[in-house]
């Protein structure tokens, strides 16, 4: 019987180890799938309560695609060249505005791009939260 009780016990923390293994790999899979949507955020820049959204597509083969809307300027599709993700990490760069632009982030626990959007050699403080699909 202690036999059979000792076999159980170290059968359940390997099963423990096993899953503790792989529940890293897990939680960043799930982060890098979440950079797919509709981001919206308005730069910390002094005068400036523009409201950026940036529509951010994954291709059938994983690539991310971005492009920004600025609605109270009329503002869509602007196009951005580079997009990509690495972990926790979004990188935006090459967006097709005056003096170029861009947005480096981290997705934090609350699920928000916190990060600066940079433009013409300037960089201001920009959090990105989802938009809600019924937005």
């Amino acid at each position: 019987m202690f036999e059979n009780t000792r076999r159980a016990a170290v059968a359940l923390v390997a099963a423990l180890a096993l899953l503790a293994a792989f529940a890293p790999a897990q939680d960043l899979a799930a982060q890098e799938a979440t950079f797919a949507g509709d981001w919206s955020g308005i730069p910390s820049a002094p005068g400036m309560e523009i409201e950026l959204i940036f529509k951010v597509v994954e291709g059938e083969d994983g690539t991310l695609s971005t492009t920004i809307d600025v609605p109270a300027q009329g503002v869509a599709g602007i196009v951005c060249a580079e997009t990509s993700a690495e972990g926790a990490e979004f990188h935006v760069s090459g967006c097709e505005i005056p003096g170029s632009g861009g947005f480096d982030g981290t997705l934090n626990e609350e699920g928000v791009l916190a990060g600066n959007f940079n433009q013409a050699g300037q960089s201001f403080p920009l959090d990105l939260k989802p938009v809600a699909e019924s937005e």
